[in-house]
């Protein structure tokens, strides 16, 4: 959650209107995209059980390219409504994810997952797109390993060959080339990015 915090810390000084690293994305689209993320997480919350998982994490985040379409249709709804302060719905979050138990599952759009998964892939989220944002919200170094390692996961899914070519990147590197913010070279071109 201390990548949370750093962008609810930073959300305030954001210029709304200049383009993000997002194609077709101001900041605003980007802030309005975080915002949910809390008010989501607080929703799966109430859906907590002890029934087996059909996703993990990265099943997870390899699903995302699936939701694309809503995905930008409720950040540029949520961008006209001006929903830009992350930090009342993750004031409004914490409490609830405090007192929860990690080993539950929840079930949210792609299906039943563990807790814990789910909020790995949020903190991928929230590093991805916290860098996304123009000027970009420095990731907390822990939120940053958790996020290449979950990206790496991702890679080995698909091509565990690249693994050693990707490992031979710094983690800030591999998250961009991961994500497509920047392309990769040599045979990891080929299999990047591993989401978006």
């Amino acid at each position: 959650m201390r990548q949370w915090r750093r962008i609810a810390a930073a959300a305030p000084l954001v210029d709304l209107h200049l383009p993000s690293r997002v194609g077709g994305w101001r900041n605003r689209e980007v802030l309005a995209h975080l915002y949910v993320q809390p008010i989501l997480l607080r929703r799966f919350l109430l859906t907590a059980s002890e029934q087996s998982p059909s996703v993990d994490v990265t099943t997870n985040l390899l699903g995302t390219g699936a939701f694309g379409g809503l995905i930008d249709a409720s950040a540029r709804e949520g961008a006209e409504l001006g929903k830009f302060n992350f930090a009342d719905p993750l004031d409004a979050a914490l409490p609830d994810l405090l007192v929860a138990d990690l080993g539950v599952t929840i079930t949210t759009l792609q299906g039943s997952i563990p807790l814990v998964d789910y909020l790995v892939s949020r903190c991928v989220e929230a590093v991805v797109h916290g860098e996304d944002l123009v000027d970009p919200v420095e990731p907390d170094p822990a939120a940053q390993a958790i996020t290449a390692r979950a990206l790496m996961a991702v890679l080995a899914s698909k091509a565990p060959h690249l693994v050693p070519e990707a490992e031979r990147l710094s983690s800030a590197v591999w998250i961009d080339v991961a994500t497509g913010r920047q392309p990769g070279a040599g045979r990891l071109a080929s299999a990047v990015p591993v989401m978006t």
